[in-house]
């Protein structure tokens, strides 16, 4: 399995900061220069990297010859989006999360799959088939256990212990990370992998990476909704394997041959992230 880039993901990489000093953000600063530190809030923290990011998208689009957007409002996807000299969009979303534990497994959301996914305009700046490819820029972090809190004189800013530290981040096609699980059980959300290294982000080795960009689509705005009822649930799929099935019974060929990509996929990953 090789890592998968293109000149998206290549050009923000490149941007994107690579001295951890960079992305040390101690806290919010009034023009009495008292600081005032944000602890371990993790949407402010998310939000923060949004703001040192935009740097690295700034620049990207000068490079690329698009201009840079930002959604107007906070629950409508995407955070960011790129827009070609031919009107066409790229959708950039950020992505943040912490490390629980240095083995622990990490994992993101990779937005609804009830929405615009299945009537184009529902929740998303324009329509989402104006969209030639949607990224997400993912940053991993470790909280700080002892961060500084309260509010500090700009004389001590170099005392101040901010609240995270051992930053990584990747730029990857969304589909391409995306798993087979939902977000979390009471929403409709889709989940990416997980793993405890940041690795299979950085190849964008999601089993859809070998399944296809249109079987990513068909698996998700078909995929069983929280609130429908057993029924429903009971005769669709939770994962890639019931997935197949189900599809075999309009189309044995294609299940098959997905089949035989899913096992491929498999066997691949375990052999490039988990040998020992």
């Amino acid at each position: 399995m090789l890592p998968y880039t293109d000149k998206i993901i290549d050009t923000i990489t490149k941007y994107l900061p690579k001295n951890e000093n960079e992305w040390e953000l101690v806290g919010f600063i009034n023009k009495k220069k008292e600081i005032y530190t944000f602890g371990n809030d993790s949407k402010i923290i998310g939000r923060l990297f949004e703001v040192i990011t935009l740097e690295a998208l700034n620049n990207s689009v000068k490079e690329l010859g698009y201009t840079l957007h930002e959604s107007e409002q906070q629950t409508v996807y995407p955070d960011f989006y790129f827009v070609k000299p031919n009107g066409r969009k790229i959708a950039i979303d950020i992505k943040t999360t912490y490390r629980r534990s240095e083995k622990a497994k990490f994992g993101f959301t990779g937005g609804s799959f009830t929405s615009f996914m299945r009537n184009g305009t529902k929740n998303i700046v324009g329509n989402y088939f104006d969209y030639d490819g949607h990224y997400i820029l993912g940053v991993v972090y470790t909280r700080e256990p002892k961060p500084t809190t309260g509010k500090v004189t700009f004389e001590s800013l170099d005392s101040i212990i901010p609240a995270y530290k051992n930053i990584e981040t990747f730029v990857q096609e969304k589909y391409r990370i995306c798993g087979d699980k939902k977000g979390s059980g009471n929403t409709d959300n889709i989940g990416t992998i997980t793993s405890a290294s940041i690795k299979p982000f950085v190849y964008g080795a999601g089993p859809f990476s070998i399944l296809g960009k249109d079987i990513f689509h068909d698996y998700w705005v078909n995929h069983p909704r929280y609130t429908d009822s057993e029924e429903m649930k009971q005769s669709l799929y939770n994962n890639i394997d019931t997935y197949i099935d189900w599809l075999s019974k309009t189309d044995k060929p294609k299940s098959l041959e997905l089949k035989k990509l899913y096992s491929d996929y498999l066997s691949q990953y375990d052999e490039t992230f988990n040998k020992k």
